[in-house]
């Protein structure tokens, strides 16, 4: 999806890629075993990213319009953290190479056949 090409900046991709490496190594040491889980830890990560004025303000950097706009899944921000939180999550669930559970999911039906 080309969304998340608009949104980009070094912050973002950073923590694009970070998820992906974290979420390969807990899945691969057995702490994600469920698409729940998979979402537990997706959302998890999430809220450790917005914790700093600072990240949430490099997040948000070429990104301002998450600051006031109405964001489909949570509404309008009340702080710079919940911009920042919206931002982000749209930039890794739209981004193409973020690890899918469908993706962790065939590693663990290959494994178990």
């Amino acid at each position: 999806m080309e969304l998340y090409l608009s949104l980009q900046n070094k912050k973002l991709s950073e923590l694009q890629q970070d998820f992906n490496e974290e979420a390969w190594h807990d899945f691969h040491n057995a702490n994600i075993n469920t698409q729940d889980d998979f979402y537990d830890y997706f959302h998890v990560f999430l809220d450790n990213a917005v914790i700093y004025t600072s990240d949430c303000e490099l997040i948000l950097t070429g990104n301002s319009e998450y600051n006031y706009n109405e964001h489909d899944i949570f509404g309008r921000p009340n702080s710079i953290e919940q911009a920042a939180y919206s931002c982000l999550y749209d930039y890794i669930m739209h981004h193409d190479d973020t690890v899918t559970w469908e993706q962790m999911e065939h590693v663990l039906n290959e494994a178990n056949n």
